[in-house]
Order: C-alpha cells, then sequence, then structure tokens
C-alpha cells in the first residue's frame, strides 16, 4: 500500500526508526557509486534489485535515492550525499505524501489491528493506478518495494508484467532480503546492487551515534552479534540484548537439564507481560547462536566467544548432537518465530517448548 493511504493512528510497518528518515548510511559504497555512475551517464536502469541481509540499509538507499531523482539534485551529485531539509518535498517524502512516490509494502488489517503477512494482488493494482496517473511536473516516478520476500504468486506475476513494459521515466527499487528466492524473470530485468554486512567498526560507529549511552562492552557486544545488520545493532543496544544474550548463555550450558525456575523466568520475558519486541530479538539471537556453532564445526574452529566458556558450551552442543538434527533445530525456530507473529501464538510456551528440544538432543 501507498503510505499516503496510511492513517496516522496506525503504527509504522518500519519500527521506530523507519529508513524513509534515514540521512546518513554507513557504508555500501559500491552501491551509491554505482547508482550515481550510471545517472551521470544518463543509463539509469528501470528496475534495481537491492540485496543483502535484513536491516543492512537497502531500504534506507532506496529512500536516498528518491529523495535525489524527487528533489531534482544534479545528476552527477554522489547519491551518498544529504539533501536539505529545507526543501518542501522532503516533507512529503518522510510522510509518503509525495505524489510521484510509491511505497508497496505490507497492508495493515485493521479487524486484526496487524500488519497482513504478505503483499497481496490488490497492492500492486494500487501500484498500476499510481503510474497511470501523470507525473508531478514531469518528475521522476519511483517505487519503492519493501519488500520482495513478503510479495505471493499472485502479486510477483502481476508485478514482473509491469517490469517487463514500464512505464515512461519510472525507476522501480526491489528490496529482497533472500535473492537467491528472487524470480529469475525479475532478475533478469533488474540491475542488481548487493549490500554486503556492516562491519564490527561500523556498527559500533552506528551505535555510539544513535545511543551515546550504551556501555562499551553492550555496544561492541551488539555490534559483533547483529551479524553486519545495522537494524539489529540498534535494538540489541537498545533492549539490553548484552543481558539477554549472557542470560540466553548460561541457559544453554546447563542443558539437557536446566534450572526450571530459571528457564521460567527467562521465557516469562516473552510472555503477555512482557516486551514484544524483544521476542524477535531473542529469535535472532539463538538461531544465530546456533549458525555460528555449526559454523565453527563444520570449519574445525572454536566459536569466538562474548562471554568466556562460550565457545566450550558451543563445542558440547554441536558434539552430541549432528549436523541434520541442528539443520532441523533451526527450521524450526526460523518456522515457529514466523508462525508466531502472524498468528499470534503464545510465545511464552514457544520458548519453553525451543529448550525442551534442545535437552532431548543433548540427553
Amino acid at each position: 500500500m501507498s503510505r499516503a493511504d496510511e492513517p496516522e493512528a496506525w503504527p509504522d510497518i518500519d519500527g521506530d526508526r523507519p529508513p524513509r528518515l534515514t540521512r546518513e548510511i554507513i557504508g555500501h559504497d559500491a552501491a551509491f557509486a554505482d547508482f550515481t555512475q550510471s545517472r551521470s551517464r544518463g543509463r539509469l536502469h528501470h528496475s534495481w534489485l537491492l540485496s543483502g541481509i535484513k536491516g543492512i540499509g537497502k531500504a534506507s538507499f532506496a529512500y536516498q535515492v528518491a529523495r535525489h531523482l524527487l528533489l531534482k539534485t544534479p545528476a552527477d551529485t554522489p547519491l551518498h550525499h544529504c539533501v536539505p531539509d529545507t526543501d518542501p518535498a522532503m516533507r512529503l517524502i518522510d510522510t509518503g505524501a509525495h505524489p510521484d512516490l510509491f511505497v508497496l509494502t505490507r497492508g495493515y488489517n485493521r479487524d486484526t489491528d496487524k500488519f497482513r503477512t504478505e503483499i497481496a494482488i490488490d497492492d500492486v493494482r494500487r501500484m498500476k493506478s499510481f503510474f497511470q496517473l501523470s507525473s508531478a511536473g514531469a518528475n521522476w516516478r519511483v517505487c519503492i518495494i519493501d519488500s520482495l520476500d513478503e510479495m505471493n504468486k499472485y502479486s510477483l506475476n502481476s508485478l514482473l508484467k509491469i517490469l517487463e513494459e514500464p512505464p515512461e521515466k519510472s525507476i522501480f527499487l526491489l528490496v529482497s532480503h533472500r535473492v537467491g528466492s528472487v524470480l529469475d524473470t525479475i532478475k533478469s530485468r533488474s540491475r542488481q546492487l548487493e549490500f554486503r554486512p556492516l562491519t564490527c567498526p561500523q556498527l559500533e560507529q552506528l551505535v555510539s551515534h544513535h545511543l551515546p549511552e550504551t556501555p562499551p562492552e553492550a555496544m561492541a557486544a551488539a555490534a559483533f552479534l547483529a551479524d553486519g545488520s545495522a537494524h539489529m545493532a540498534l535494538t540489541l543496544a537498545e533492549l539490553g540484548g548484552f543481558d539477554l544474550y549472557r542470560d540466553l548463555i548460561a541457559l544453554l550450558d546447563g542443558l539437557p537439564r536446566p534450572d526450571v525456575e530459571a528457564l521460567h523466568g527467562f521465557a516469562d520475558r516473552f510472555g503477555p507481560r512482557g516486551d514484544v519486541k524483544s521476542f524477535p530479538v531473542f529469535c535472532f539471537l539463538l538461531s544465530n547462536w546456533l549458525h555460528r556453532a555449526l559454523r565453527s564445526h563444520i570449519d574445525g574452529q572454536n566459536l569466538v566467544p562474548v562471554f568466556a566458556g562460550e565457545d566450550d558450551v558451543a563445542a558440547r552442543f554441536v558434539s552430541r548432537t549432528n549436523t541434520g538434527a541442528l539443520l532441523g533445530l533451526w527450521e524450526k525456530i526460523t518456522d515457529d518465530a514466523r508462525q508466531a507473529e502472524a498468528l499470534n501464538l503464545d510465545r511464552k510456551q514457544i520458548v519453553l517448548d525451543w529448550f525442551t528440544d534442545m535437552g532431548d538432543m543433548l540427553a
């Protein structure tokens, strides 16, 4: 749906730090240079596929492109240069009210007070209607799709028809967190920009800028555990990810016979009275720890620990299980987390079930 259609009372699908309000983007110099060069040469492709892990800055990059095109900066202006906030069009872009910008994202279900789990074909039809309108002042018309991964097969097929015969002077910025699953027909009609994970120093710089009160050890841990994602680094620092991760490792160390009282107290954080934002953070930390432990086992190296003794916990974990079981557990956690969000399932019980599964694997 277009942000112009969203009532102000609705929550923001992008959370507390929406990409449309991001002014400075750390890293991704190659992507900035590639787009700037194409624009300066007058060879701007109509569809750009922005690929990379979630929360890395792809949507922020898309909004930066939109600002430069809609505010008509000189074609050779480096894309990473910020556009002055004094321009009246900036307010229109920030609020989703610019007549030449359409943002396609998951629609809001007023009956359930939740965002829908996918981008449906009706959303794409609204986008088609947008392109049937005349541009304001012979301007570029920009469409940001965030993200391709959330489109169903019908909406994807409808999008493909538009990309096959794109409207004049239009540009599509397609965000994808899982480019491997993107249709080849869409890839073939798009120019791909790959966004690589940010480095720990870059993430620490980001956390220091936005959350300067974060203790140094928590800042370093957030940068390390974020796995290259700017969004996750900030979320971990803001929500106490350092403490959450420490308690997670302590519980993993106690398997297959964890401290039951401590486990239930831990799982209570994700129950009805807990912070709803903490559950996806925990899911990320647990699945990422499993991935790191498995990766270290396959590579024949010790896991790089955040806390003393964590590498021993990982070594014991992988030595008493097998690769297939660990992959199955990782997939289960990913699927359960997705279902919990879509169906509002009992998150505390899900966490308890995961620890039961892990305890059974180690017994």
